[in-house]
């Protein structure tokens, strides 16, 4: 993988990531006093997963010229690391939020889906591109 298909990963991500803060502004204004904390919870993450596969849409078919599965791959866990980095970082040092609050998103059995955005950055570059493979 050269620099190039590296650093244009990095813009989607960002964009990603910025696409993400606007949900969450978004959820928590408007679509938790509308639909209550789960619901709200469960369409945000289900808009930011749709957000997750068209960037990687754009990425692979129109922005990058060459890949293959290992960098779609990397690609992947490239933006799954990042995310998670963020969200811990972010959300514990820079907000003061107590990592037992910031767990909870990925508990699953609490009804917290946010595991399928990240499982969206893992697979969706190659999921996009799979008509290209």
């Amino acid at each position: 993988m050269d620099r190039t298909t590296i650093q244009r990963s990095l813009e989607v991500w960002l964009f990603i990531a910025v696409a993400s803060m606007m949900n969450g502004m978004f959820r928590s204004l408007f679509l938790v006093p509308r639909l209550g904390e789960h619901m709200g919870h469960v369409l945000g993450v289900l808009i930011l997963i749709i957000v997750v596969l068209l960037s990687s849409s754009v990425l692979v078919n129109r922005v990058l010229k060459e890949y293959g599965n290992s960098d779609l791959f990397f690609i992947g866990v490239l933006w799954v690391v990042l995310s998670v980095g963020v969200d811990f970082v972010f959300e514990h040092y820079l907000l003061h939020v107590p990592w037992t609050a910031i767990l909870h998103d990925y508990n699953l059995f609490s009804g917290r889906i946010w595991i399928f955005v990240l499982t969206t950055e893992l697979i969706g570059p190659w999921f996009m591109a799979s008509d290209k493979r």
